[in-house]
């Protein structure tokens, strides 16, 4: 079940459901949260990048000389790349729901897809989310943090809540639980 702007509303107001900072009323919208963009981003070096001999789970993804890091309230997404972008609210999900992070129509309808794959939020998640943003349109995009709102944030009721041993962050391989960078913690 999907959780409506009453229930949306009376998680964030008992605590269940966290964000920090706190999200303007006028951010809980019908069926979701829009969420802001934060000021660090993430995008693969222009010099030295040969290619990537496979996708996985491994440190190298991570190290320092493949990722350019920027901190700053502006950004220009050109047409063609990709940057890991954040939001600026740190999220944290209760055992009971669990969301899908999602672009909002208006960034689709100028080319910039906000949120390539893995939309899913698990319980017990806690941190900031972060963003895979690619411009597939033909001009240059500005993306200006505190202020744009690029992604909603959808959340689930769960048939049966997500037992404490199981939710996210008890593994090891849970490694963006906490995240404050685009680039994971502990391998950044």
């Amino acid at each position: 079940m999907v959780l409506s702007r009453p229930d949306l509303l009376d998680y964030i107001e008992s605590g269940r459901l966290r964000f920090d900072p706190a999200v303007p009323a006028d951010s809980v919208e019908q069926v979701s949260v829009d969420l802001h963009l934060g000021r660090r981003f993430a995008r693969f070096r222009r010099a030295g990048l040969v290619f990537l001999g496979s996708v996985r789970v491994h440190p190298s993804l991570w190290q320092a000389d493949v990722w350019e890091r920027q901190e700053t309230d502006a950004f220009t997404l050109e047409p063609g790349e990709l940057v890991l972008a954040q939001t600026l609210e740190v999220v944290t999900i209760p055992n009971d729901v669990m969301g899908l992070v999602e672009g909002r129509s208006t960034w689709a309808r100028v080319g910039v897809s906000v949120h390539i794959s893995a939309p899913k939020i698990d319980p017990g998640f806690h941190g900031i989310i972060t963003l895979e943003m690619a411009n597939l349109g033909p001009v240059p995009v500005l993306l200006t943090a505190g202020e744009d709102r690029p992604c909603q944030l959808i959340l689930l009721r769960l048939t049966t809540p997500c037992p404490e041993s199981e939710q996210y962050g008890t593994r090891a391989t849970h490694f963006f639980q906490g995240q404050r960078a685009p680039i994971p913690p502990r391998q950044a």
